[in-house]
């Protein structure tokens, strides 16, 4: 969850004080009347010392001073994020709201040199929410992840652990937020993954989950449903130079597992695939589907049908068990995509075509049993002076438009669809989630 936001009071303390010592690209405070700012400024200064502002250097809240109602009684908590000389000099200083007086109500020390990010969340299923903080401890240590919880002015660790990455989601369905976390293992080659969850009063963590891989191959984490109801953790990692695999944590039958994973293995064969793509909601229905790419038949002496494939998209159940949803063509060059027909998919082929008046487009044809081609459907993807002339000339109709580019089709003897079936297949932007994060 992100923190309120939190503007820059620079000017105006400025203004107040007439004097100013603190780092002005650092100095945040909450939306405040002047004698408040003039508290909180006080408050802040006292407990800070001869501290330095040290803002999150990644996720959703970046701010060096935040709020948040920790405890759940109304009235949010100012948090203020420092480094501080000595042992254990990343802190967090949190103050309570009196009337219009500023206390410090508690700190959190931890080891470091920055804070990576900072969540909320409900983790306790108390009023309030937890805080989440994490610590870069150096370049070759893992990062450590810390969840507090706030009551009653005093701060309790809940959980504290290594990890490579980590995401928060309700994953037992309980209403309260649970921690997964990847963990590189030291004794093999490949990670792990632990959740944790609130029961019997404090964060527990269940039966460590392995990973088909090692913890930096790891390249995004989605989380999301396999099933109506049913969250799980999709976490896609380098396989080798040109594939990935995806392995899916969720819970069966209450035990946290990679329900993907081959017990004799120990890796998520079934989701092996080509590296540019991955999972994600393709239709639309809230379950996320897992890509499996097939390669196409390239034509002979014809060098644009080469490296083309059409992707059948698949939900699991928690069980592990695989049901195909659909199948679509994908031009990322091009930023579209077709949902294709079934019968389309046997002998289907892929090319480029040039037409008289210039177009390039991506022509989808059948292959026949006597290696006679029949068209199915040619898109374009126009640009320049006349796109739109062009986009309707020669027998092809507009499907869509993206800025200065025309999209536009033109149906072939076997298409067996009408121009609004073909539109309702036609989709004109790819999905973030599909294409490769390398960072």
């Amino acid at each position: 969850m992100k923190a309120k936001l939190i503007v820059p009071l620079v000017l105006l303390v400025l203004l107040l004080t007439g004097c100013y010592s603190f780092d002005s690209d650092s100095l945040y405070a909450l939306p405040l009347r002047s004698e408040e700012y003039r508290a909180l400024q006080s408050a802040v200064e006292s407990a800070l010392g001869s501290g330095s502002y040290s803002a999150p250097v990644s996720g959703d809240n970046p701010q060096p001073v935040q709020q948040m109602d920790l405890d759940g009684d109304g009235q949010e908590e100012v948090l203020v994020f420092c480094k501080m000389d000595g042992e254990r000099p990343l802190r967090v200083l949190i103050f309570r709201r009196e009337e219009e007086r500023f206390t410090l109500a508690c700190t959190l020390d931890g080891d470091g040199t920055a804070f990576d990010s900072v969540q909320y969340a409900q983790v306790d299923g108390q009023p309030g929410m937890e805080i989440l903080v994490s610590r870069r401890i150096g370049e070759q240590v893992q990062q450590y992840v810390s969840v507090y919880t706030l009551t009653d002015g005093k701060a309790q660790e809940l959980m504290s652990s290594g990890y490579a990455a980590y995401t928060v989601l309700d994953l037992d369905g309980d209403q309260r937020s649970d921690i997964f976390v990847l963990r590189a293992n030291a004794e093999g080659p490949r990670a792990y993954a632990e959740l944790y969850r609130f029961r019997d009063g404090e964060l527990q963590k269940d039966a460590e989950a392995s990973l088909s891989t090692g913890a930096d191959s790891v390249k995004r984490i989605l989380t999301g449903q396999i099933a109506p109801g049913v969250p799980a953790v999709f976490v896609a990692s380098a396989y080798d130079e040109s594939n990935l695999i995806t392995d899916v944590f969720s819970l069966n039958e209450n035990v946290f597992t990679n329900i993907t994973q081959n017990a004799e293995s120990g890796q998520s064969a079934q989701t092996v695939r080509n590296y540019y793509v991955y999972s994600t909601d393709i239709d639309g229905d809230g379950v996320i589907e897992l890509p499996n790419t097939l390669a196409l038949p390239a034509l002979e002496g014809d060098s644009g049908s080469e490296g083309q494939y059409r992707i059948i998209w698949y939900s699991l159940a928690p069980d592990g068990t695989r049901t195909d949803k659909m199948t679509t063509y994908h031009n990322f060059a091009e930023g579209w995509f077709l949902f294709l027909p079934e019968s389309w998919c046997q002998g289907l082929c892929v090319t480029k075509c040039r037409t008289e008046d210039g177009c390039v487009g991506t022509e989808l044809v059948r292959l026949e049993e006597d290696q006679s081609l029949t068209p199915l459907v040619t898109v374009y993807a126009i640009t320049g002076e006349n796109a739109r002339e062009l986009s309707e000339a020669e027998g092809r109709f507009l499907l869509d438009q993206r800025g200065d580019v025309f999209f536009s089709v033109l149906l072939g003897e076997a298409a067996d669809l009408d121009q609004e079936e073909l539109r309702n297949w036609f989709r004109k932007s790819i999905s973030p989630d599909l294409l490769p994060n390398e960072g």
